[in-house]
């Protein structure tokens, strides 16, 4: 069953949104850990994703982040 769209997901992005953009999660967990996220914050977002606004508010000055976004957003 695909999830993808599901309305559980909606408002939330995954660490799959971020693979879908062509990103590397061992990157992406260094990005978050140089942003401030602690190992278990990061390992919660990797297990069940985090409110587009927070990331948005978190990370969003950073353009790959943009991009997820509005991947993310544009999938809606």
């Amino acid at each position: 069953m695909n999830m993808t769209n599901s309305s559980q997901n909606a408002g939330f992005i995954f660490v799959r949104d971020i693979r879908a953009c062509g990103m590397c999660t061992i990157k992406a967990r260094r990005f978050f850990l140089n942003q401030g996220l602690t190992n278990t914050d990061i390992q919660d977002f990797f297990d069940n994703g985090m409110p587009i606004a927070r990331f948005e508010k978190l990370f969003g000055h950073d353009a790959m982040v943009q991009q997820v976004i509005k991947r993310v957003k544009d999938d809606g």
